[in-house]
């Protein structure tokens, strides 16, 4: 095999439009649930003085205008309106270009007064590419393959793997290698910690082993791309991602989760298919009912 076979082998996997119409559907649910449950404080900002705004970079290139009440306002009733037709499959790509740039907006509102995350890249990542899709993308289509679809979740994979593998650098870049072994996990479980963590306070070796876990992990991810020929194996791994944020969660309460639905673009959603899924039920339940025994009454 080549190396340019390879390399397009690796970036341009056909992938089933199956999944396209799922990840869609995802990215619109979660946009909706993200105001009001994830990250409810976005907007509050509406009621921000505007000397408190610090622009990210993007914002003082664009430039976008200083946030106040009708924009904060105004960006949310946009992303929210344009991301039900887009998660319906109506006109995905026009209604999916007005959902990126309202939602990235609402990233810049939200990133701009003191404290950047990181859990939103790889979901950002995804809305654009979800505008360069196919429009006729159907839930439970697996015949029709398509490899700009490939392309464009492998993008997203490797913004998901990124946003571990900075991390890592990030920690070796501010706090070099003394973060590994520094009382950071001993610190967030006293701010922030649950019944299921505050034990490990008890063990200061058991925090410091799981701060060195922590980085070997986050330097390793870049593995599940490189394994995309072995499904099994890269399900597998994915799954442990999974794990690995609910006992994030359980234990300090942080869920990362526009990034998990960004990861889910590794799974084979095209074998969902809702209209499926509601005409076996309701074959099931016309089968039970023709296998009722008639009543018997006694003379």
């Amino acid at each position: 095999m080549s190396v340019r076979s390879a390399v397009n082998g690796f970036f341009f996997e056909p992938v089933p439009l199956g999944r396209v119409a799922a990840m869609r559907f995802l990215a619109g649910l979660y946009v909706w649930i993200e105001w009001w449950a994830y990250m409810p404080f976005i907007f509050g900002h509406r009621f921000v003085p505007g000397e408190l705004y610090q622009p990210l970079f993007v914002g003082r290139v664009l430039p976008l205008p200083t946030p106040d009440y009708w924009i904060v306002t105004g960006t949310l009733i946009v992303m929210l309106a344009s991301a039900v037709p887009m998660m319906l499959g109506y006109r995905p790509k026009l209604f999916g270009w007005i959902l990126f740039a309202a939602y990235f907006e609402w990233m810049v509102i939200a990133n701009s007064y003191g404290k950047v995350d990181h859990a939103s890249f790889g979901f950002m990542t995804l809305l654009l590419v979800l505008c360069l899709m196919p429009s006729y993308a159907k839930w439970g289509d697996r015949e029709h393959l398509s490899e700009r679809a490939g392309w464009g979740f492998k993008l997203v994979q490797i913004a998901v793997v990124l946003t571990y593998f900075l991390s890592a650098w990030a920690k070796f870049r501010y706090g070099g290698f003394e973060w590994a072994n520094s009382g950071v996990f001993t610190w967030a479980i006293i701010r922030r910690g649950t019944v299921f963590s505050e034990w490990m306070l008890d063990f200061p070796w058991l925090l410091h082993f799981a701060q060195w876990g922590m980085v070997a992990f986050e330097l390793l991810t870049p593995v599940v791309l490189f394994v995309y020929k072995w499904k099994r194996v890269q399900y597998a791994i994915v799954a442990f991602f999974y794990c690995f944020h609910v006992t994030v969660f359980l234990a300090i309460g942080i869920s990362f989760l526009p990034h998990l639905v960004a990861m889910a673009c590794f799974l084979p959603l095209e074998r969902i298919d809702p209209k499926a899924i509601v005409r076996r039920f309701k074959d099931r339940r016309d089968d039970a009912k023709t296998r009722e025994p008639e009543p018997q009454f006694e003379t």
